[in-house]
């Protein structure tokens, strides 16, 4: 795991500092699977009650809702009957029915086939399972909070859980996002070389995706070749100015004054600011990305040609070939980041200072990126704390 972190209070415009982040590695936390990251960013206002709340209870939530939705998930299987079961057993024996009659390089073509379809099924079911467990335990922790007498205090929250993906060989397959946000901490993905799926296909659990899909239609079946470095957000904002937050508030009986909630607030969703809580409501926007790993060697489909040009690559062989991700990465920040720095322009001095611009070795020069975006934002004058995250995929 490679990532940077670095905060910065901002002493010359702030007196405390409200931000706290979280970072629990494989096998750290307690997730149902043992290679899941967790990685969260809490920017709190009015104190820091909220934020250090967060920073013990909200991973632990997710996990511990990520078991039960898992045991529920097997529940309605069974409920629901082996039907299912049934006809994709038959399927994979018509499969291996028509492999009998290919020679085995194409025998071979097809176990792979079945095998991706397999591995989409079980991420498309961990996705569902991941995403309602931290629509839950948003909100779990939310009420947990108010029942701990934290009232007075906030925080904006953007959370994801990156899941690596595995083929029988040991290559790696695929790498998973999922991520949650409430208010306008914001967590932006650059990937290279990668084909990227986004599916924010949880509407039955939150309205949030309903209103979030309609205003980012490229994370709606979002599905293509990803420019080199292009920047992706995988979190929606929840401005007081967002015009569907507006209708929201209005509709529970709220009113905005100069661009605020009630005139206080200029998030319309958070974790805490329980007096507000009827309007700035704690149920996160929810997506799930999946990053596609391309082998280079797959480009090619005879697998003579195939393995001469596996041969042609020191130190790699034909079972362990994977490039990884090479020079993918996830930025998880607050607003103090995001004030002045544009999503795109944040890719950008990524890319330049760890993999272009800088001499130093490349491992030592990505542990440092987020204290450089952090310089660049104090140059360009945020005004307020801020906490940045690299993960690099």
């Amino acid at each position: 795991m490679l990532v940077s972190i670095a905060e910065e209070m901002n002493p010359t415009r702030r007196n405390t500092m409200e931000d706290v982040h979280v970072v629990r590695g494989p096998g750290s936390w307690n997730s149902p699977n043992d290679k899941a990251t967790f990685i969260g960013v809490y920017d709190g206002h009015g104190g820091r009650n909220i934020v250090d709340y967060l920073e013990d209870h909200l991973h632990s939530n997710v996990a511990n809702e990520w078991s039960h939705a898992t045991k529920e998930s097997r529940w309605k299987k069974v409920e629901m009957g082996d039907d299912c079961k049934l006809k994709r057993r038959r399927l994979d024996a018509n499969f291996k029915n028509i492999n009998n009659n290919f020679d085995s390089a194409s025998g071979k073509e097809i176990d792979s086939t079945m095998e991706k379809n397999q591995c989409d099924r079980d991420t498309e079911d961990e996705a569902k399972c991941i995403r309602l467990s931290l629509e839950r335990a948003f909100l779990l922790t939310d009420i947990q909070s108010r029942m701990a007498g934290l009232s007075t205090s906030g925080a904006t929250v953007v959370c994801c859980i990156i899941i690596p993906k595995f083929s029988s060989d040991g290559s790696l397959r695929s790498i998973t996002i999922h991520a949650a946000n409430a208010g306008d901490a914001r967590a932006v993905l650059s990937s290279k070389n990668a084909k990227i799926m986004a599916d924010c296909d949880s509407g039955a659990y939150s309205e949030s995706v309903a209103v979030a899909m309609s205003k980012n239609s490229q994370l709606n079946e979002f599905k293509h070749k990803s420019d080199s470095a292009a920047a992706m957000r995988i979190t929606h904002d929840h401005k007081s100015t967002d015009a569907d937050e507006i209708r929201r508030i209005e509709k529970a009986g709220g009113v905005m004054i100069r661009g605020r909630v009630l005139g206080v607030l200029a998030v319309a969703r958070s974790l805490g600011d329980h007096g507000l809580k009827e309007f700035v409501i704690g149920r996160p926007y929810l997506s799930s990305t999946v990053i596609q790993i391309e082998k280079e060697c797959d480009k090619f489909s005879e697998p003579q040609v195939r393995n001469e040009f596996i041969k042609g690559r020191k130190g790699l062989s034909a079972s362990s070939y994977s490039p990884l991700t090479d020079g993918d990465f996830l930025i998880v920040a607050c607003d103090g980041l995001w004030d002045v720095m544009e999503d795109q322009e944040a890719v950008d001095l990524v890319r330049k200072f760890s993999l272009e611009n800088n001499p130093r070795s490349e491992n030592c020069s990505k542990k440092e990126v987020a204290s450089f975006l952090i310089e660049e934002a104090l140059r360009r004058g945020s005004t307020d704390n801020i906490t940045v995250v690299v993960y690099w995929l």
